[in-house]
């Protein structure tokens, strides 16, 4: 990737104290995620998109907080006086300055974005920008991705934490919670510079912001964690930094993972969130398996999704795309899929890949389907699943898994469908389900349900497996094998845990 041209504004205030202001000025008009909310009667910062008209009444009191949601959030230009009145003791001339607003026949327009999210303050570009000729800089802000990252890191400490294609650095600030030092790795010279002016916002003084293409900024370093989101969308365009990354299919995301593990620690983690080209004459998973070949990591691939090559194009094309011309969207769009056929890409696979460095004895590789939904932060329940893996390597024979004591999670849940008949209540499914984390979900027979419910870490699965025999009335000895493989499955879920972890 060629390095982007820097026609930016450099986001900075000239008097250094003016990021304190400015903080102090949010956080008293109460400019946070539960204030803005309450403020204006939504459940969610979207919906500020989905009625202007009722949301401008309710913003129409003239408090600072209702002028910074109409500039930031709204993008609804306004009055000068107003704005003067609104960031006192602030100057509008340090504003217009460090590039947060512009002004043009007496009312004041937002240049940026301006979001709280978790404690946090961030500045990111206007969707706006996407129509402009400094779009290949646009610096995008909190979209779904960065929510799902965020929810998927693993928080554990860190001396050296790295945020490859940091954007707005979001992750990269999150990160310097349980880190000693950050770095924050972007191509765009306007992410970084916008970047280092968050940083210098939110009072972080631990994340280095670095301009640069992939691992060249970062040297010979080496991290305990690596979190990257990059410009993974698989396009035959170089339109935009964020999100085209210039090479072809997924290129950029598989260079990031086979380069990843000369940057890790000893038992080290990268986190990838990223698309995938799926093609034909083998599964996703043989494909994705190959990237990490001689990696010397173990890796855990969670796919969320798989798009044909229509649904992928036309959700990527919009994303960026407002104009209500159809014709050219068509043109745009046959090119996107002529692309694919030539590749001969037949589906694109979206999800998150985790890589723990262990450079002594061999490997394991697993990739599967994520569950449908996530509860809370989950990135212990990752970390869990590699200590799990890692116990599945160790009891390949059924007769090792069967000497093994198990305890059932504490988030299990059972749940059972009723319907009436002649005899009452009949039971006629049952489903198991995890209440935090990653709530995987599965079907479940009751001679199953009721094993995994003698799964208290006292008896061993030999020692259970004869009850469950005499109810199913089998055979221990035949029985054996399937429950191993039931049981394999419910471990590497998180619904039974080796007895003590």
């Amino acid at each position: 990737m060629m390095p982007a041209q820097n026609s930016a504004p450099l986001f900075a205030f000239a008097d250094a104290d003016d990021y304190q202001r400015l903080r102090d000025l949010l956080e008293k008009a109460g400019f946070l995620d539960e204030s803005i909310l309450d403020a204006i009667g939504i459940n969610d910062l979207p919906s500020l998109e989905s009625d202007h008209p009722l949301l401008l009444d309710r913003t129409a009191g003239g408090s600072v907080l209702h002028t910074l949601i109409r500039l930031f959030l709204m993008e609804v230009p306004v009055e000068a006086d107003t704005f003067a009145q609104a960031i006192r003791p602030m100057t509008p001339e340090s504003w217009l300055q460090s590039g947060l607003v512009r002004s043009h026949n007496g009312q004041v327009a937002a240049a940026v974005k301006l979001l709280p999210f978790r404690n946090l303050i961030l500045a990111f570009d206007l969707p706006a920008m996407l129509q402009t000729p400094q779009r290949s800089q646009y610096v995008m802000g909190i979209g779904g991705s960065t929510i799902t990252l965020s929810q998927l890191t693993i928080r554990k400490p860190s001396r050296q934490t790295l945020d490859l294609g940091c954007g707005c650095g979001v992750h990269a600030f999150l990160a310097a919670q349980h880190s000693q030092q950050v770095a924050a790795v972007d191509l765009n010279p306007r992410a970084v510079q916008l970047a280092a002016f968050n940083a210098r916002l939110n009072n972080i003084s631990n994340v280095d912001c670095l301009q640069g293409d992939f691992f060249g900024p970062v040297g010979e370093r080496k991290f305990d964690l690596i979190i990257s989101n990059p410009p993974f969308v698989i396009s035959p365009e170089s339109r935009f930094i964020y999100r085209d990354g210039g090479k072809e299919a997924d290129s950029v995301t598989r260079n990031i993972a086979r380069q990843a593990p000369r940057f890790l620690e000893e038992g080290g983690f990268c986190q990838i969130l990223c698309n995938w080209a799926e093609k034909g004459g083998s599964d996703w998973q043989q494909q994705m398996a190959q990237w990490f070949e001689g990696s010397d990591c173990d890796v855990w691939v969670m796919r969320s999704e798989s798009l044909s090559p229509a649904a992928y194009a036309s959700k990527w094309i919009r994303h960026t795309e407002f104009s209500d011309e159809e014709t050219e969207f068509s043109q745009r769009f046959h090119q996107w899929l002529d692309y694919y056929e030539r590749l001969g890409i037949e589906s694109f696979g979206a999800g998150l890949i985790t890589m723990r460095r262990r450079a002594i004895g061999p490997n394991w590789f697993r990739a599967d389907e994520s569950p449908e939904r996530m509860i809370g932060p989950c990135g212990e329940h990752v970390a869990r699943g590699f200590e799990l893996q890692d116990f599945l390597e160790t009891v390949r024979e059924d007769r090792a898994l069967l000497a093994c004591r198990l305890k059932y999670s504490a988030d299990l849940r059972l749940e059972q469908q009723f319907t009436p008949s002649e005899q009452g209540w009949k039971v006629t499914g049952s489903a198991i389900h995890l209440t935090k984390g990653l709530a995987f979900r599965g079907n479940s027979d009751t001679f199953m349900a009721n094993l995994m419910i003698h799964c208290n870490g006292r008896k061993t699965l030999q020692e259970l497996l004869p009850d469950m025999a005499t109810a199913l009335k089998a055979d221990p000895a035949k029985l054996a094998p399937l429950v191993c493989q039931l049981i394999r499955k419910l471990v590497e879920q998180g619904f039974l845990l080796p007895a003590g972890q």
